[in-house]
């Protein structure tokens, strides 16, 4: 198959993002969120245009795109589908990043080649039944054996899970040391003993799929342990940080969409001088206009190596939060039109998640305000 070559300079890059959006993941929207199952052809259609690979490195067959760029790919693909947006912020941002941060030169041969090309699509198993917020005080645990350790717990609330080749999982070597006895293991989904308890059935993101895990003594050879022993936890704390601009760029494209799918009603019924409409409007233009500067902050600053934990946080919390006020707004405006089954109301589904993935937003509140102290 010919390579397909993706333009670089970033308006160019959204034009071209767009138009496979446009023509080849929105018409699978509402299909996907009405039968409730994981979008393939979106996928598919998203893996064919070469854009799996954002931001993998060309050495592993990516892209070796920015950040800057990564946000507009997610944002574009949000915009006409957030379950497929979802989908590729996990395996296209968030396990590359954590791949190429802490894995040996052995598993990013191995693995991220195959994610730059959509052959494999990858989750992260942090979240259990006993913990949400506190992962720190996770159960899962990895019992050393001869050649590996085996692992034994459950995770909950994965994306990707039941659809995944691979799902980078957190479980406890050193239960006593506590969170610093947590490790890293890269876990194949065919493994002997890993099997999906059940697919979540959701408010929003009907789209892509979240699964419950269960790890009944699945075996990890020495060589698919990411990183050292008992650093994961502070392995998966970074790798959020990547997983916040994802869900901030996720929140551009909501409320993106949303200032359009007013705009369109005000015209459509001749609205366009009541400042009752015009001015709430403007509301969403302002916040799309701030969330967005944010996020493309926090992205120069992970391009240029620099700390962006706490910038990661306030464009999360600032995009997720206007997000969900604007698909309010947008609701507000076209009132019994907007609550029936459709794009409004279907968006207004999606949205509520962004406050709450990738750690709630008082758990924002509480990282930027530890960085203020």
């Amino acid at each position: 198959m010919t390579e397909i070559l993706v333009p670089t300079e970033l308006e160019n890059f959204r034009d071209y993002v767009r138009e496979v959006a446009e023509r080849y993941v929105k018409p699978w929207a509402m299909v996907v969120d009405k039968e409730d199952r994981f979008a393939k052809e979106s996928f598919e259609a998203v893996k064919r245009a070469n854009l799996a690979g954002v931001i993998i490195p060309k050495e592993y067959g990516g892209l070796g795109l920015t950040t800057k760029h990564y946000i507009i790919f997610i944002e574009e693909l949000t915009r006409v589908c957030p379950s497929t947006a979802v989908t590729f912020a996990v395996t296209s941002g968030l396990v590359p990043k954590f791949l190429l941060d802490f894995a040996s030169e052995e598993i990013k041969r191995e693995y991220l080649p195959k994610v730059a090309s959509g052959e494999y699509i990858g989750a992260f198993g942090l979240t259990e039944p006993c913990c949400g917020s506190d992962a720190g005080s996770l159960k899962t645990r990895a019992e050393e054996v001869e050649g590996g350790f085996k692992i034994y717990g459950q995770k909950i609330f994965i994306t990707n899970a039941s659809v995944s080749k691979f799902i980078i999982t957190m479980a406890k070597t050193d239960p006593e040391k506590g969170k610093k006895g947590i490790t890293a293991f890269l876990v194949d989904t065919d493994s002997e003993g890993l099997s999906i308890i059940k697919n979540e059935d959701k408010l929003g993101w009907r789209g892509s799929v979240t699964s419950a895990i269960s790890y009944d003594g699945v075996f990890v050879p020495y060589w698919k342990v990411i990183g050292k022993r008992g650093e994961g936890f502070k392995y998966a704390l970074s790798s959020l940080d990547a997983g916040r601009i994802g869900i901030a760029a996720m929140g551009l494209g909501t409320i993106k969409r949303a200032i359009e799918i007013s705009a369109d009603y005000i015209r459509q019924n001749g609205l366009s001088s009541n400042e009752s409409y015009t001015f709430r409007l403007s509301d969403m233009y302002v916040m799309y206009e701030t969330a967005r500067e944010y996020t493309f902050f926090a992205a120069e600053l992970r391009d240029a190596g620099k700390p962006y934990t706490k910038e990661a946080a306030i464009a999360k919390l600032v995009a997720s939060e206007y997000a969900m006020r604007a698909v309010n707004i947008m609701l507000d405006i076209l009132g019994p039109d907007g609550v029936v089954w459709g794009e409004a109301e279907r968006l207004f589904r999606d949205t509520k998640i962004l406050e709450i993935g990738e750690g709630t937003s008082e758990i924002q509140r509480l990282v930027i305000s530890r960085s203020i102290l």
